[in-house]
């Protein structure tokens, strides 16, 4: 087919696609045929949408919902903000009417909506925590549905010097310029406070937060680059044992794997 030019088929597509996700379906509501025509829909497919107009929109409300209820479930601390704000529904069709999602899978709908938030900034300027309230949210199933992957070979049980500290595949560790872990549906706004987190499945598969300070999580990031545990502590001024006794712990809560030579 010669660039720039499509099918019938294809304008259908685009057309329910329009009527789906656009926010307002008011020319739609009150002119199927004329919203047909508008996106170069033959006579047949202009006099369907017509004629089955109630049906459409219908069907809009109904995958409008399916798109929805991933974010009420996935943000409950953002929904309750936006909504004691009045925003809520507002943001909900900016993020449908982007397009951004289109994975056909429920499971994406969550990370499209906090990468809609990076990339349009939406509603930021008022509440500037908003994103990492949101990625903060999302990171819970980015946790406890990571794959669970074979250990690598040759781990070691103890930390010592020349070895690095190997996280768990599924955790993370997260810096926030607010202290998101604090925010509930009570209180949904969390105050400026910088927060260092280690976030983590616990042996039993469920979700667990560690609040570390700014050493330990730069400690674990340079391990992850793969540089010695031993030099790393003396450039952060860290005691060799303290640190060592809190890798350990990490180790039996799940966050850490092992350790392997550098």
């Amino acid at each position: 087919m010669p660039e720039g030019r499509t099918t019938p088929l294809t304008r259908l597509q685009r057309a329910v696609t329009d009527l789906v996700l656009e926010a307002d379906a008011s020319a739609f509501r009150q002119h199927p045929a004329a919203f047909a025509l508008d996106r170069s829909l033959g006579p047949d497919d202009q006099l369907a949408l017509a004629a089955r107009r109630d049906r459409w929109l219908v069907y809009r409300d109904l995958v409008r919902t399916a798109l929805a209820e991933p974010l009420s479930d996935t943000f409950p601390i953002t929904q309750t903000l936006l909504e004691e704000a009045g925003t809520w529904t507002e943001a909900v069709d900016a993020f449908l009417a982007s397009r951004t999602v289109s994975s056909p899978y429920y499971r994406d709908v969550a990370p499209a909506f906090v990468g809609w938030l990076a990339d349009s900034r939406w509603g930021q300027e008022r509440w500037p925590f908003l994103l990492q309230l949101a990625h903060y949210e999302a990171l819970e199933l980015d946790v406890l549905r990571h794959p669970d992957d074979p250990l690598p070979p040759g781990l070691l049980r103890e930390p010592a010097a020349d070895r690095v500290a190997v996280l768990d595949p599924a955790a993370r560790n997260l810096a926030y310029s607010f202290a998101v872990q604090t925010a509930t549906v009570e209180a949904p706004e969390p105050p400026p406070v910088c927060s260092w987190l280690l976030c983590h499945r616990d042996p039993e598969g469920t979700f667990r937060v560690l609040e570390l300070t700014p050493h330990v999580s730069a400690l674990l990031a340079r391990s992850q680059e793969g540089q010695a545990l031993g030099p790393t502590l003396s450039e952060l001024g860290v005691a060799p044992e303290e640190a060592f006794t809190l890798l350990r712990d990490f180790r039996d809560r799940g966050a850490v794997i092992g350790f392997r030579p550098a």
